[in-house]
């Protein structure tokens, strides 16, 4: 059986190293910086989501 497990903690690092980096790049690209967050945002709620749901 395949493992559809997701692994969040990984996802939203992944998203808060990208966010560090733009940061120390000093890249001010708004449009970039609110598609990151909304990112984070989205994998909150999937991650908050899943979570429920195991717990039945």
């Amino acid at each position: 059986m395949k493992d559809t497990t997701l692994d969040y903690t990984k996802i939203i690092g992944a998203l808060n190293s990208s966010m560090d980096l733009i940061e120390g790049e000093g890249i001010s690209d708004e449009t970039v910086i609110e598609q990151l967050s909304a990112a984070q945002q989205m994998v909150q709620q999937a991650m908050t989501y899943s979570l429920s749901r195991d717990r039945g």
